[in-house]
Formats: C-alpha cells, sequence, structure tokens
C-alpha cells in the first residue's frame, strides 16, 4: 500500500501542474497579443505599406533585417519590383500561432526618405527612414542596401532628406 503522505504530496503538485496550465492557457493569448502590438515597426510599417500584392518572381528568401527595434533573423523575403521594395516576414512560429502573422509589405520607392550608416551584426548596414512625417525605419545589410540603392533618388542616396 502507498504512503498516505506521498500520495497527499503527489495530488498536490498534480494540482500546481494543473493549475500552472490553465494559468498559462489564459495568459498566452493575452502576452501573444502584447507581443504582436509591440512588433519594433513592422505594425507601423503595415499600417502604410500593407499589401495583398504577390511575391516577385526573383524573391530572397531567409534575408535578415530589422524594422524599427527588432531584428528579423533568415525569416524575410525581399524583393525588388518596379513599383517598391516587398517584404514578407516567413517565421515558422507563424504557422503554430497565427495572430504572429505580420503583412507582406509593398514599400513605394517614393517613401524612402533618408540613408544613413548603421551597424548589423557588427557590419555595415543602412538604415532607411520610410515616409514623411516618419512611418519608421528598416535595417538592411549592404548586399540588400546594392540591390534597393539602384532604385533610390539621388538625394536619398547622398544620405541628405527629400
Amino acid at each position: 500500500m502507498a504512503d498516505p503522505w506521498f500520495l497527499l504530496f503527489a495530488f498536490i503538485g498534480l494540482a500546481v501542474l494543473i493549475a500552472a496550465g490553465v494559468g498559462l492557457a489564459l495568459l498566452l493569448p493575452i502576452l501573444l497579443r502584447h507581443f504582436k502590438g509591440s512588433s519594433g515597426g513592422w505594425s507601423r510599417l503595415s499600417t502604410a505599406y500593407a499589401s495583398a500584392e504577390p511575391p516577385p518572381a526573383d524573391v530572397l528568401n531567409r534575408q535578415t533585417l530589422v524594422a524599427g527595434q527588432i531584428l528579423y533573423r533568415n525569416c524575410v523575403a525581399v524583393g525588388v519590383t518596379t513599383q517598391g521594395l516587398y517584404l514578407r516576414v516567413a517565421a515558422p512560429a507563424a504557422m503554430l500561432f497565427p495572430t504572429l502573422r505580420k503583412a507582406p509589405l509593398l514599400i513605394p520607392w517614393t517613401e524612402f526618405k533618408r540613408v544613413e550608416e548603421g551597424r548589423l551584426y557588427w557590419r555595415k548596414a543602412a538604415v532607411l527612414s520610410l515616409g514623411h512625417p516618419l512611418v519608421g525605419t528598416i535595417t538592411l545589410p549592404m548586399s540588400l542596401y546594392e540591390m534597393v540603392r539602384l532604385r533610390l533618388s539621388p538625394a536619398v542616396q547622398s544620405g541628405w532628406p527629400c
């Protein structure tokens, strides 16, 4: 026969685990909404530049960039079109948690207002300011910026505001 104290502690432990699981299940949607709302700039960019356009044919997958203050590492599809810069987050977490999905962006070339030098992984990068008044910023590694630079106006490329 089992020790009554063991059964009591096992029952209490099980009750604590169940309570923690229920608490996490109730708290998780609130946390997901909070983090989705504070996505470091993607939310602000999506209010201005959300797009239903299909991705361009020559999209580069698994790129790294910074939107606002949040690093999107190896999970952004980037495409350069005649209309603008196409960006789409393809994070595996978005498949598991639909509330984490982010709208694809198509940022018109006329919305790029300024470029400044920045850093991404201790390497030189380009920080691009979008919109007037400022909607947000994106930081691109130099390899991506070189593709984008060809489409920017000379005033933007010089680093002076438009």
